[in-house]
């Protein structure tokens, strides 16, 4: 079969649904029966081409990669208008394989299904663990080193920053090496059930302070039961800091 070489244009064409050239090929009875051929380069270029579009719309800029899997068989036509409608069924699933279903239309009507495989990575330069990470063991600047990973969620997902870690400590053990999520991040405990703390209730203008115990565990922004020393009443109040919280209204 004689080689084909499309430029960018036409395969431009191909994807927007603007009729292609006609391309001829094989032996006299094939050119007349099937005288155009999309080669699997095409169909590959096509499905590459979907890809960046749906990462461009998505508005993803951290670097990818896209590696070729598996790309369809040449296919063979009759003469006619040739279109093709490239799909994206499952989404871009980033450290994954992305399907393109590419349906190919002759003179408008459906005539084939084709479906191309990439692997999709994406990268990011995000905070890792340096060492095994325990439970309440505040994070300092010693534990987190910066690295390109490659990652499976969107950027807000990741930590960056060290400023965003200092203080903190894990919801769960962390191992050396661990990506650093925000969902692995939480305030310390700085109040034990038991413990003495002012309630501070505010009425607009006007605060009220008296004196309450703590009747669970609770950390910085965090909601826990308290009971008023005076009156005995249970309530519900958000940790303003190791001695003090907040009643809340209702």
């Amino acid at each position: 079969m004689r080689a084909l070489v499309i430029g960018l244009a036409v395969l431009c064409l191909l994807w927007g649904g603007v009729p292609t050239p006609t391309f001829a090929y094989g032996t006299a009875t094939q050119d007349i029966a099937y005288p155009q051929v999309i080669s699997s380069e095409q169909f590959a270029a096509l499905a590459k081409q979907k890809i960046e579009a749906q990462l461009k719309a998505s508005a993803e800029t951290r670097r990818h990669e896209l590696k070729l899997q598996r790309s369809p068989q040449a296919m063979r036509l009759p003469a006619g208008s040739v279109t093709c409608d490239t799909r994206l069924p499952k989404g871009l699933p980033y450290g994954g394989i992305v399907p393109v279903e590419m349906n190919v239309y002759l003179d408008g009507t459906f005539y084939r299904r084709v479906v191309c495989y990439y692997r999709l990575s994406v990268y990011e330069s995000i905070l890792v663990a340096v060492h095994d990470m325990k439970l309440e063991q505040a994070f300092t600047a010693a534990d987190v080193r910066t690295e390109e990973r490659e990652v499976t969620g969107v950027s807000s997902a990741y930590v960056h920053d060290v400023s965003e870690v200092l203080g903190k400590v894990p919801t769960q053990v962390i191992k050396a090496g661990q990506e650093i999520r925000t969902v692995l991040l939480q305030m310390p405990l700085v109040i034990e059930s038991g413990s003495p703390v002012t309630l501070v209730a505010n009425y607009g203008s006007i605060q009220v302070k008296t004196e309450g115990v703590a009747m669970q565990r609770g950390r910085t922004g965090k909601i826990i039961r308290v009971r008023n020393q005076r009156s005995g009443k249970i309530l519900r109040a958000k940790v303003i800091d190791a001695t003090t919280v907040e009643i809340l209204n209702g």
